[in-house]
């Protein structure tokens, strides 16, 4: 009891030390139990994965082979680190031949893809959005038409696609990174796939540009302009304030006027369409032209199958290919595909949609909304004025940077920057095959 005592007028006489003491102690706590989580996380995980690769298999049958397509750049250097720790186990314990390539520069997932002779069983991305939709660019740019399903490992600092795919809990902790990380991975040994649409970005003509890029950009998840996309991109300038970056960024920011506030521009959209002779005849070639299949002399007495797709040349809509024409001058635009939206069961109709929001009306409302979109983590969730549903959407922005002296403006398309130029966005239902858990 005497020593309980003198213990209790310790703490009392040092209380600050004591303060200081039992906030180390329980952080250390708290870190070596998630340690121990998440070991006995990837345990399960490693576990589960060695069943597919503990089978009896002959030598003439070859290994399942997976080009990583990695970039050590992402999430502030460290997805390298991330997927070594947490992805790659989990593919080579169930027995697939896993072929590392480390992008050095922008672009470079995309040419690699493009150019690639042959493309593997299967491509994972180890990185963020961006790397995403590079890589989706330089699998429908290819001459080929070759195609093979891609894997997401969300070893990024931004992984929309893979959040809502893979994050079975918006907990923003370590233990939550890894199991969204282990899913992601676990998914492509599963090798269960779904079908995913896509967005063709196609930069069109204008008296600004002295030449218009050949070939369009792809996205799977979003199109993003105005002031909040400007601001969030300034947030590593703030890194002294280690996890409130993000949110100096628009204490810092939302009162200075410099950034996209006012996105003015013309809207042409058609409406979505479930499938017609009209629509879907753009859609036939953009896979690339299609190798015929060799068929056999024998064939010709063999039964001819009688499932066939749907003809879409036989059924017409005349509202497909009916324009539409809004002016526009909000705070903020995004467009998005149903990839990144939750709902109850499938659409029924491919769509894209196009969110515009709010005028503002003070700094202090934006600040307050930013904030709020910060904390949720959900970055397209902004106020909207209008929803507009389409298929397809030209995009020509009032403003444009035409002399050295005015401002830059960018889109994030996948929160990759581009230059603000005047885009025709196309839905492609169903374009590419996604592994999903």
């Amino acid at each position: 009891m005497a020593f309980v005592i003198r213990f209790a007028k310790g703490v009392r006489n040092h209380w600050k030390k004591s303060t200081v003491l039992a906030g180390a102690v329980s952080y250390g706590v708290s870190y070596y139990k998630e340690k121990y989580e998440i070991k006995q996380l990837m345990r399960h995980y490693c576990s589960e994965a060695s069943k597919y690769g503990d089978v009896t298999t002959t030598l003439d049958k070859k290994l399942q082979k997976t080009l990583v397509l990695l970039n050590p750049a992402a999430n502030r250097k460290s997805s390298e680190e991330d997927f070594h720790d947490y992805c790659e186990p989990i593919l080579h314990l169930a027995g697939f031949e896993v072929d590392i390539v480390k992008t050095d520069s922008e672009g470079h997932a995309r040419r690699y893809i493009e150019e690639l002779s042959t493309l593997p069983d299967a491509i994972l991305v180890a990185g963020g959005d961006g790397t995403v939709s590079e890589t989706i660019s330089g699998l429908k740019r290819r001459t080929d038409g070759a195609q093979c399903p891609v894997g997401v490992l969300p070893v990024g600092r931004t992984n929309t696609i893979a959040r809502a795919l893979f994050r079975s809990s918006e907990e923003t902790s370590k233990l939550e990174d890894v199991r969204s990380m282990a899913n992601a991975a676990y998914a492509v040994v599963a090798g269960k796939k779904e079908k995913m649409d896509i967005m063709k970005i196609e930069v069109l003509a204008n008296e600004a540009d002295e030449k218009v890029p050949e070939k369009p950009v792809y996205a799977l998840a979003n199109l993003q302009w105005g002031a909040f996309r400007d601001i969030l991109t300034l947030r590593d300038k703030y890194w002294y304030t280690g996890g409130f970056r993000d949110y100096t960024a628009f204490l810092f920011n939302a009162f200075d006027g410099k950034h996209s506030w006012n996105c003015k521009a013309r809207i042409k959209f058609t409406e979505p369409c479930s499938g017609c002779n009209q629509c879907y005849k753009d859609y036939h070639h953009q896979d690339g032209p299609k190798k015929e299949q060799t068929k056999r002399w024998w064939s010709v007495f063999l039964p001819k199958s009688n499932v066939q797709g749907t003809d879409y040349s036989k059924i017409f809509n005349v509202q497909c290919s009916v324009a539409h024409e809004v002016e526009v001058d909000p705070s903020e635009l995004i467009l998005h595909t149903n990839n990144i939206v939750q709902e109850d069961g499938q659409a029924s109709i491919p769509k894209l949609q196009l969110k515009i929001g709010p005028s503002v009306d003070s700094a202090f409302s934006f600040l307050g909304d930013s904030w709020s979109r910060l904390w949720n983590r959900n970055y397209n969730d902004c106020q909207t004025e209008k929803l507009i549903e389409a298929r397809t959407v030209e995009l020509v922005p009032a403003k444009l940077k035409i002399e050295d002296d005015q401002p830059d403006l960018y889109y994030s398309i996948d929160n990759e920057a581009y230059e603000v130029r005047p885009v025709r966005v196309t839905l492609i239902p169903k374009a590419v095959e996604v592994f999903t858990f």
